[in-house]
């Protein structure tokens, strides 16, 4: 699912920008991300009831798993009629959150109402019978479902492209696929498990459990959703549609490389669970230490690779002229880096069930973020942006998370993980800087130099961290691993 994900809309990306023109993909990322920021689907409601599922289905308490599955129907109705409310009161403000020209040949008004129906639609439908693949683990089902609903999307729109080139109904597939993959879970659920039906009432304890983790959770899950949508509607209401385009290819990229990383954190979270419950915590913290280790080695070796090859891809795919500065680069990498290397320590905090440890973060760091959005991108452009996440990740996510989860949990060790983070940062950008510039001695531009290029970046930067680290014990235990695999195998 996630690579039909990550190259379908590349070529979609692609035809659109040749096709209609990059004011077109500007209206696309604008109206994706005002909808994005008003959707509550990813803030914490269906986590929140599937958590509360867990025991009833280890019971076989029907009748409570019936009761739960209601209460979210409801909820996914109220936030459905939320999201309408809300999208229709935007609609007046549509022009003012675009600076400069939009195609003149669209009404933007029917384009968010796509966007919105889309949108909405779901929570009207049987969405909320998701929940139960969740609670199930049969998250499987979820992702097949979504890949044939968006293959058929993806192959319908870039036949459209390619034909008759309309932009209506090019979006008009948006809630066609959502009602594809609706009807779809509805099918899949009722034939898999036909005894649940949503009837019946919660008791008021289990209710007031299953909000309290919902408010927990919604701060969490709103700085992950709305720290990226609200910059690209900052970017269109002071810079325009153009510079949204540009500023929306460069994190296709990076969002891409996000999307691959976190089926690996999702993978590992149950594992990790696990091991806090049954092993020391001494045990988990040298675990904790040798993934620590892994996760900065493959986010470093990302980063690397970013550094020394977006602005060739970039050039390769958009052309020269929809290109950021070098300096964009560099604040996008660092972006990344920053972003993804606290996610191992995130994603602890989860397994142990830690949401309500640093309630106030969250909300801190959305506020700080979007006041820096606006006052820097008013005098550094599109870098404001950039620099604006990259101060409130490593300045108040990561100093907060790290106190919350070694105080609430590993108790000791908080300035020696300090310590590893800086001498591991200090060590990739050595190997990062030595690695750009042999890769500054070939072309800068052609496929074939490109291919070259990448190669060095698959081997030299990898060949670095193991030449620096090979007699570290977190070294040894991945090598361990990765025998004890080969055997397995």
């Amino acid at each position: 699912m996630r690579i039909i994900s990550m190259l379908m809309p590349f070529i979609i990306r692609t035809l659109i920008i040749k096709k209609l023109g990059v004011d077109y993909l500007g209206l696309n990322s604008l109206f994706s991300s005002i909808l994005q920021v008003l959707s509550l689907s990813e803030l914490g409601f269906a986590t929140a009831v599937a958590y509360s599922m867990y025991k009833p289905i280890a019971e076989d308490n029907k009748e409570l798993i019936c009761a739960l599955l209601n209460l979210i129907k409801k909820i996914y109705r109220v936030v459905g009629i939320i999201i309408l409310i809300l999208g229709i009161a935007v609609m007046p403000f549509l022009t003012y959150l675009i600076e400069g020209d939009y195609p003149q040949d669209i009404n933007l008004y029917i384009l968010y109402s796509i966007y919105l129906i889309n949108t909405a639609i779901s929570y009207f439908l049987f969405a909320y019978k998701g929940v139960l693949l969740s609670a199930h683990n049969k998250t499987d089902i979820e992702n097949n479902i979504t890949t044939i609903a968006y293959v058929i999307m993806y192959v319908s729109q870039i036949i459209i492209l390619l034909t008759i080139q309309n932009y209506y109904v090019y979006l008009i597939m948006l809630p066609v696929s959502t009602l594809i993959i609706n009807f779809l879970r509805s099918y899949m659920v009722k034939k898999k498990y036909p005894e649940y039906i949503a009837n019946g009432m919660v008791d008021a304890i289990t209710k007031k459990r299953v909000y309290a983790n919902i408010g927990a959770l919604i701060g969490h899950r709103l700085s992950g959703v709305a720290v990226a949508p609200v910059s690209h509607i900052i970017i269109s209401a002071m810079l325009g549609l153009t510079e949204v385009a540009i500023y929306d290819n460069y994190y296709y990229v990076i969002n891409a490389l996000l999307a691959i990383v976190g089926v690996v954190y999702v993978s590992i979270t149950a594992g990790l669970g696990n091991s806090i419950v049954t092993e020391s915590i001494e045990a988990n913290r040298i675990k904790f230490n040798n993934l620590t280790f892994l996760n900065v080695w493959i986010i470093g070796w990302m980063s690397i690779c970013l550094l020394c090859l977006y602005q060739p891809f970039m050039v390769i795919w958009v052309g020269e002229e929809l290109t950021l500065p070098f300096y964009c680069v560099v604040l996008f990498v660092i972006y990344f880096y920053s972003w993804k290397f606290k996610d191992l320590l995130c994603t602890y905090k989860e397994a142990a069930g830690m949401w309500k440890a640093d309630l106030l973060k969250p909300y801190v760091v959305t506020v700080i973020d979007i006041i820096l959005n606006v006052v820097l991108i008013k005098y550094w452009g599109i870098a404001g942006t950039l620099v604006a996440t990259i101060i409130s990740i490593p300045v108040i996510c990561l100093p907060w998370e790290t106190h919350v989860f070694f105080k609430g949990y590993l108790g000791k060790g908080e300035g020696r993980y300090y310590l590893k983070l800086l001498i591991y940062t200090i060590c990739l950008v050595a190997i990062a800087a030595f690695t750009y510039f042999i890769c500054g001695l070939l072309p800068a531009n052609g496929i074939g130099w490109f291919i070259l290029k990448a190669i060095i970046c698959v081997f030299l930067p990898n060949c670095l961290i193991i030449l620096l680290t090979f007699k570290t014990s977190e070294f040894k235990w991945i090598l361990g691993k990765l025998k004890y695999l080969i055997a397995r195998h």
